[in-house]
């Protein structure tokens, strides 16, 4: 239902889009004269039913498919009330992709099984589990900045992409500023997750996506002869992309030690 809410959410959007009736770039009196857009109620629904979907079973915090669920929701939220912030609807399409991949995964892949009695939870764990969960909300942000500022730079000057999608720099400040966010995030997990499992696959895997978003998040504010960075942006995809197989494969599943 999730699902199905998102595939209407972009016919109704495309549909209007082609019609003329919806620019890419929100003015500031539109968005300050509609607390809610046509869209938000759309959005809203679906946030209903992310938030019903981390009531069942299936939404165990301590499987990669719960802490997906709780991903989502964040991501929900984010996009809800992003319209005021990023004035740009190509961003928020982007970021819905990222959040239907995940939908997707949740439908096709089995959940790993945990008894739900048998593990401990601990101040370590929680910090692990809502900081592993925060780091994803950031970094998939940082993510839908970094495909848009890629979808920007190739795409030809007279093309309808160019112009939907935001400035190179405006881009890469956004996914600088979510990047940073992710640090303390990330730093967070994965300092809890080394006491809670030691030198385990989701420690080693973390660092090193967080490793990578660091070194995005340091090049990317070095100087630059034309004023922007693509291989942060590649970095900082690659490290999404790290941490969302980290979440699919079933590897954060954290069993008996949460």
């Amino acid at each position: 239902m999730a699902l199905a809410a998102f595939l209407a959410e972009e016919f109704f959007h495309q549909k209007v889009r082609k019609a003329g009736k919806l620019p890419s770039v929100p003015t500031d009196e539109e968005i300050a004269r509609h607390n809610l857009d046509r869209f938000d109620f759309l959005r809203l629904l679906e946030l209903l039913f992310l938030a019903l979907l981390l009531t069942t079973a299936a939404a165990n915090p301590a499987t990669g498919h719960g802490q997906m669920c709780m991903i989502l929701t964040g991501l929900q939220i984010s996009r809800l009330f992003g319209r005021r912030i990023l004035s740009r609807w190509s961003v928020l399409g982007v970021l819905q992709a990222i959040e239907m991949a995940f939908l997707a995964t949740i439908l096709l892949l089995p959940s790993a099984a945990v008894d739900a009695g048998s593990y401990i939870v601990s101040p370590a764990s929680i910090f692990a589990l809502m900081g592993g969960v925060f780091y994803g909300i950031f970094v998939s942000i940082s993510a839908a900045f970094s495909i848009s500022y890629a979808i920007r730079l190739l795409a030809a000057e007279s093309s309808t992409f160019y112009e939907t999608f935001p400035p190179l720099a405006n881009s890469e400040s956004w996914a600088l500023r979510f990047s940073v966010y992710s640090l303390f995030a990330g730093t967070a997990s994965v300092t809890s997750l080394f006491f809670v499992t030691g030198l385990s696959a989701p420690f080693i895997l973390l660092s090193v996506s967080l490793m990578l978003q660091s070194a995005g998040t340091f090049l990317c504010r070095q100087d630059s002869s034309n004023g922007h960075h693509p291989l942060s942006h590649i970095l900082w995809t690659a490290s999404f992309l790290m941490a969302f197989i980290l979440v699919v494969s079933g590897s954060s599943t954290m069993g008996t030690s949460l």
